[in-house]
């Protein structure tokens, strides 16, 4: 029995190596063939790009899991150690010349009403707002000086000069006084003679009216003419609605005076007046 069974093993240990001596002359046989007709297909046309067989994608991957597996028995656990985390920051130079909201412009935007028509300029510069200041101050000064030319223009009229000279410049110091408030004019003499006071009352009223017709008949719309105010006891009292007409009413009781009781029945007729006789008297007996 024991020598059939090592013949047995012979017999296949004599197939198996027939069996690689067989595989091995066929793949040396397909590897020729494959590189004749690639030699040829080469000679024809352009060599074409060989792809990696299939062989080295199963080397490699077996090295990726043979690294993955050194890596794991490698493993100590987690590391006690923080990770410095990796900041980057990224800034647009275009951005940095961007204008910011101001307060009022910030509260405008938070605020919960509508908002005003305000005007949508940016803000100007120094140099900007100090010229404006300049030239509005310029404005204000040539403003104030054709306020005065109009109004002491008719000063003008009598002198051929453009420059106030004299009783002029006396009369165009006293109009800008009263312009700022004065209530006198400084050209009002108080202590002089009543004639002469009067002459120059009725003179100044003539310059007056002549100034006003002519400026009627030239269509001059000019200011409203002073009244006097009347001074003295010619005034009313100005009652209230509902009070009496004549007399006081206090507490409750209306009081009336002899005057208004004489004012009200009216003027009495005086009593008869006796005849007297007339003719001379009778004299001494001589």
């Amino acid at each position: 029995m024991s020598a059939e069974r090592q013949d047995h093993k012979l017999d296949r240990n004599v197939n198996s190596e027939n069996e690689s001596e067989y595989i091995r002359t066929s793949d040396v046989s397909e590897k020729g063939v494959h590189e004749i007709f690639r030699q040829h297909f080469n000679a024809r046309f352009e060599p074409l790009k060989v792809e990696p067989s299939s062989v080295n994608i199963d080397k490699a991957a077996v090295i990726s899991e043979s690294e993955s597996s050194n890596d794991e028995t490698d493993w100590d656990g987690i590391s006690d150690e923080e990770t410095n985390v990796q900041v980057v920051e990224f800034s647009d130079e275009t951005q940095l010349g961007t204008t910011f909201m101001s307060k009022t412009e910030i509260k405008a935007f938070m605020n919960s009403k509508p908002p005003l028509n305000l005007p949508s300029t940016p803000h100007t510069t120094s140099e900007g707002t100090n010229r404006h200041d300049t030239v509005e101050a310029d404005h204000l000064k040539n403003d104030l000086a054709l306020q005065r030319l109009l109004t002491e223009s008719h000063l003008l009229e009598s002198s051929q000069d453009l420059t106030l000279s004299g009783r002029n410049r006396h009369k165009a110091t006293d109009m800008r006084l009263q312009s700022l408030g004065s209530k006198f004019s400084i050209l009002k003499q108080e202590k002089m003679p009543m004639a002469h006071r009067r002459g120059i009352e009725a003179k100044q009223n003539e310059r007056e009216a002549k100034r006003r017709r002519n400026a009627r008949e030239n269509g001059i719309i000019l200011e409203k003419a002073a009244t006097a105010s009347k001074k003295g006891p010619d005034l009313k009292r100005d009652r209230g609605i509902g009070a009496p007409g004549v007399g006081r009413f206090a507490r409750g009781t209306l009081n009336l005076s002899r005057k208004d009781i004489a004012e009200i029945q009216g003027p009495r007729r005086g009593p008869m007046m006796k005849r007297g006789v007339s003719g001379k008297g009778r004299g001494k007996k001589k």
